[in-house]
């Protein structure tokens, strides 16, 4: 695993049902329709649901 990979799940494993749901739906939708690497689309996706719902994040990581 690398350790951009050990980042992200750090905060994936964190985050609340929806917010979980979310960042896979976006990420499948970043690797498929972009046709980046699952890592690279992932990466970006929970930089989306950080972005869409800051408070929400933040809250999970307390």
């Amino acid at each position: 695993m690398s350790s951009s990979n050990d980042l992200i799940q750090f905060f994936v494993v964190r985050l609340d049902a929806d917010l979980r749901e979310a960042w896979e739906e976006r990420a499948a939708i970043v690797e498929f329709d972009g046709g980046l690497t699952r890592e690279w689309a992932e990466c970006l996706a929970l930089l989306e649901v950080i972005r869409n719902h800051p408070a929400r994040v933040l809250k999970s990581l307390l």
